[in-house]
This record gives structure tokens, sequence and C-alpha cells, in this order.
């Protein structure tokens, strides 16, 4: 593809790699052409559920409702969801005018936090700068301890957020929302929540008038569906479940001491963005560890620090700040032009690391005349991190071998980079081995362990950082399906299905058949590296269409819901800006590409490219389409929203 010389490397060179690039690409597209059928999703299997257990919570903790909690009335907004973004829905909902005693948040945890709450293997911290990704830092006056944030503190923030805004008094913990009915009649939804626990009989039925579907794009564990899986005798446990007890340690702990794995063979399958954390602390404490990797990640620096006060009171001095610093590393990252003049944030993901703008959106129009001329400007920039990345594997992991298995070839935006300054250095240590499975992944499971290559490692212990069930795969992206909620709206009009035939939202976040039904978008919206900034967009917007159109229609219990037209025009907004996205075809498998299904469903042809440009992440980057909302909201009028008082 390449033709031209970047940084001292030739354009012969640039050629090399990208061959080497499609070479690693489809020897796993080979070898692994199911998609995301490879993978089991724990939240829909009822053989392996028991993997996704609470371990967080005792059998008798949130049996029931809180007293502060009339479930036997109406409740008037309901937000699914008590991670950060569940916070934010609530927070941002009552910033607008919204109630307390009106509001009630529901989750399957027994505790707030999401990804956070469920997340707590050694080693977790936030991959992203703390300063920018922890929500309501400016609200709370909280310093993070570090740059990057542990899980415990992330965890705290959660709490810290719950505790100022009341809002535990107005939270229902370990009940898992799985259907809900529009009663016509009513101008309500029926929300049917199940147990999440051994107990029988405490399901709940919630009469509600507004329900805001608040959760995040990690929350559903996966694992591998490899032959002989249930025949493992040893411990397993999936990387969202860590077991302290098996391990040693504690979950409060910032790097617990796993002592407990002394005398233990361990194997951990993954070396994604959990396990390149949780590698360094097993690699302490295992008597030996097998890390089992089918796609290298790309592992840049860190360079993690303790918070400097003095340094904390510059970046907080100005009324604004939080948003000011995401909004100038968007910037960076989605090569909005003209590039700021200062980097705030200053890390390995705003600093030389030029393409991975078209993972989330170019912040610039790309015409089809040009995708050709964009895709190959985006692979010339990117060799040069590419290759630096590349030598600091040598630089650092001794053994040739070793180090040749660690190096990723692909470009930068076709999997989540990582960052870490312990990872490397691990495969130097006598105990740790590392199963490069060429792209095959694990042949088969036995009751002793893995067989990788046709050979067996016999283990003690199995940890599986093998991710989640992200978005909502190429089969469906419905907020339904991603929540794990059967939807029903107006004239019985399934979610999914309508979902199946079109993706067709206003702005990404509510669509038509589905009154008083918001959701934190995916399609259609904007996401981005700090998927907190996209978070509070959504909440914020979310909170002025309700409270607007309440006011608009002179009644607080309005019907409010998209109309077709608008959703028909936003699509085509989509599309417009879709092409800034064109580089993540041809990348290797990964969640970003549904596993490289993405690519097949290109291959269709026309009509359906067609249909996926309208229905894709907006193309141009989260502060374009932050502008465009803000534009939405000072025209006024609540354009495309079809407001009526309920009779």
């Amino acid at each position: 593809m390449a033709k031209l010389d970047v940084d001292g490397i030739s354009a012969s060179a640039i050629a090399d790699i990208e061959s080497r690039y499609n070479t690693e690409r489809d020897k796993r597209l080979n070898e692994r052409p199911q998609g995301e059928a490879q993978f089991i999703d724990l939240t829909t299997s009822e053989k392996f559920k028991h993997l996704q257990d609470d371990p967080w919570v005792g059998p008798d903790e949130h049996t029931s409702v809180p007293v502060t909690i009339n479930i036997s009335n109406p409740i008037k907004y309901l937000v699914v969801g008590a991670g950060y973004s569940g916070l934010l829905f609530a927070v941002r909902l009552l910033d607008a005018g919204a109630k307390l005693e009106e509001l009630v948040i529901v989750d399957s945890a027994g505790g707030y936090g999401g990804v956070w709450y469920w997340n707590r293997y050694p080693g977790l911290m936030c991959d992203v700068e703390s300063y920018i990704y922890m929500p309501l830092l400016e609200e709370t006056g909280y310093m993070p301890k570090h740059k990057y944030s542990y899980g415990p503190e992330l965890r705290g923030q959660a709490n810290r957020i719950a505790d100022q805004w009341n809002l535990r008094g107005r939270t229902i913990f370990r009940q898992q929302a799985k259907q809900m009915n529009w009663d016509a009649g009513k101008n309500e939804w029926i929300v049917k929540t199940q147990f999440a626990g051994d107990k029988q009989d405490l399901d709940l039925e919630l009469h509600v008038k507004y329900v805001l579907l608040a959760g995040g794009q990690a929350t559903r564990p996966k694992i591998p569906d490899v032959k002989g899986f249930d025949t493992f005798k040893g411990h397993i446990f999936h990387t969202s479940r860590w077991d302290y007890g098996y391990t040693g340690g504690s979950n409060g702990e910032v790097k617990p001491e796993l002592t407990k794995l002394k005398d233990k063979t361990v194997g951990i399958i993954g070396t994604g963005a959990t396990a390149v954390q949780a590698i360094p602390e097993l690699a302490k404490y295992a008597k030996q560890l097998f890390v089992v990797q089918r796609t290298p990640s790309s592992i840049d620096v860190r360079n993690q620090r303790e918070t400097d006060p003095e340094e904390w009171k510059k970046i907080t001095g100005k009324k604004g700040w939080w948003w000011d610093r995401n909004v100038n590393f968007a910037e960076i990252l989605h090569r909005t032009q003209p590039q700021p003049a200062v980097n705030m944030v200053s890390d390995s993901w705003v600093v030389g690391n030029p393409s991975y703008c078209t993972a989330w959106g170019y912040d610039s129009i790309v015409t089809p005349d040009q995708v050709s001329e964009y895709v190959e400007r985006l692979h010339v920039d990117d060799i040069p991190r590419a290759e630096r990345v590349r030598k600091r594997v040598d630089e650092i992991v001794k053994d040739k071998e070793t180090a040749q298995n660690l190096k990723h070839w692909y470009p930068t935006w076709c999997k989540r980079p990582c960052f870490h300054d312990d990872f490397l250095p691990a495969f130097n240590k006598a105990n740790v081995t590392l199963v490069d499975t060429n792209g095959h992944g694990v042949d088969r499971f036995t009751e002793k362990g893995v067989v990788v290559n046709g050979v067996e490692y016999e283990l003690d212990l199995l940890i599986l950082g093998t991710g989640y069930k992200v978005l909502g795969g190429s089969t469906n992206m419905s907020p339904g399906f991603r929540f794990g909620i059967t939807i029903t709206g107006k004239d019985s009009l399934d979610m999914d299905a309508a979902y199946q035939e079109e993706i067709s939202t206003l702005h990404g976040l509510c669509r038509a058949g589905f009154p008083n039904l918001f959701f934190a978008g995916a399609s259609q919206a904007s996401l981005t590296a700090n998927q907190i900034m996209s978070m509070d967009t959504f909440a914020k917007h979310i909170g002025y269409m309700i409270m607007e159109g309440q006011r608009k229609a002179g009644t607080a219990g309005a019907i409010i819901e998209s109309t077709q037209a608008a959703q028909d025009d936003w699509a085509d907004q989509v599309a417009a800006v879709a092409l800034g996205m064109s580089g993540m075809g041809g990348c290797t498998p990964n969640y970003l590409n549904l596993e490289g299904e993405l690519d097949k469903l290109l291959s269709k042809g026309p009509e359906v490219q067609a249909k996926m440009m309208r229905g894709q992440v907006w193309g141009r980057g989260i502060n374009h389409y932050v502008g465009v909302l803000d534009k939405w909201r000072s025209d006024g009028g609540l354009r495309g929203l079809d407001i009526k008082a309920a009779a």
C-alpha cells in the first residue's frame, strides 16, 4: 500500500511491514473463522454461568429493597447501571432538575463501580490518565493519588459520588433488569428484574415513567469456546471474578501479595489490556506462570507516577478544568486541526500516536475519492510508532524468541494499545514462560490443563483474561441485546428485531417506537479512548432532552419519543462522516472489528456497506459530536422529538 518514505524507513521496508501485517491477520482469520462465535458469553450461558457469580457480596446482602424506596408506587426515573456511566446519568439528571426522591438506580452488582466493581485483579489500573478518566473529579474535589489510578481508588470514586449525591438510599443492588414492556394504557414501562443470587422469590416488577440504560462496554465476561473446557479439574476463574481465597491477598490492596501461589503452576489465557496488568503481579508469586497468547498487544511506556500536589493545583486552577482537559486530549487523539499548542495529558496516548484516530473517528471530512490516500497516510504515519514499540521489546526482553513473539504486527488502532512498565520485564523471570499459539489459540483443554501446539501444559490454576462481549456484535447492536434485556415497545415492537432490520436513532440515544427510553450510545453516537467523556456527554444530553421535553409539554408526565424522519436525517449525518473510520478495514481480529466479522460484512457489496455506514459510531470523533449536540440544543425546539402530554 505505502509508497512513501518516513523517518528514515524506506517505502520498501514499509511494504514489507504491511505484508507481515496482512500475513498475521489472515492467519488469525483462517485459524478462527467463527468470529465472535468462538467465545461464550457468560451472561447467557447456563453451563458456565457460575464463572460470573459475584464474589464480592455475601448471600444475604442486598436481598431487600431499601426502605427509602417504595416500589409499590410508580418510579419516575429508573437508571439501569450503577457504574461510572449510571452514576453520571443519575447526577446529570439531578443537575437538569430531577428530584432525588423520583430517581431509582438498579444494578446486578452488589455495589457501585460497574467494571471497577467487578474487576479487582492484582495490578488493576485505568489505562487513561485518571485526571480525565475519573468522573466528577471537579465536583467531588478529589485528587487521585497517581496519574493512572489503581482499582481500589477507582472503586472509591464511585462510592464517593454515591455518597455526595445521596444515591445509596435510591439504589437497588443485585437486581438484573431482564424484561421491559411499554404499557400504552398507563404510558409507563413495566420493568421486570431478576435477583442476582441463589435465593428465590426476590425478583421485582417496577412501573417506570422514564428508563435510562446506562451500562458501560465491558460488563459481559466471555470465555473461549474450546473443546474440553468443562473437563479441566484444576481451579479456574475469569479475571473479572478474581479468587483471592485461592491466590492470597485481598481485593482492597493496590498490589496484593499472592502468597498462596508460591507452590502453584498457573496459566493465564490472554495478553490484552487486563492480562498486561495482572501478569507482572502473578510473576512475582507463582511457582511457574504460563502466559498463553494468541495475538500480542502493543506495549508502550506507562511512566506511572504519584500526583504532585503542586502540579495538581495548576491543573485544577480554572473552573471547568476537567472538561477542558478532556477536550484537549480528544483534539490531539482525533487530530483536530489546528492541533492545540499545549498537550495537557502528554502521555503515550497523545504523543507519537498520530493514527489511532481512525479507531474512533478522524476529525476532518474524508470523501470517497480520498479514502485510499487517507488510509495510506494512516499506515505510513503509524510505522515509526510501531517500530519504536517493537524495538522496545528487543531492548527489554532478553530471550530473542520470546521477544519476537511479543511483538505486535498490526497497525496501532487495530487493537486497544497497552501501556505498562513491568509487563515486558516479567518475561525475564525464570518462572515465566510465554506460550505463543501463533494466532491459533488453545487447541483444547484437558483434565490437567491446556494443550497448545500439541503440547499439554499441566496447571493448578487457570485464569481467563479473555475479555468481554463488547458493543453487541455483528448480529445485533440493539441496546436491549447489549444490556441483556428483552425490550418491547409500542405496538409490540421488539427492540432486537428492530435493530436487526435497521440501526436507527436520534443522536444514538433514543429510538422511535420506544417512548421515554434513553440509552448510552454506541451505534450512531461517539465513543473515544476515554469512554467517560462519552458517557458524560450522553448523560448531559439525555438529561436535557427529558427535562426540556417536560417543560415543553407543560407537564412532568411528558411522553418523549424521537421521530422516524429525524432518525433518517441523523443516519444521513452519520454516513456523511463515516469514512473517518476507514482504517478499521483489514484489521487483525479484535473486539473493535467484531473479531474480523466487520470485513466479512464489508465484502457483501454496496448496499450492506451503505447500511453499515448509516449505523456506525460517529466518524469525526467526540469533540465534533459534542459540537453537533451543542448546536441542536442551542437551536431550541427539541427538533426531532415528538413530545406529548400524558393522557
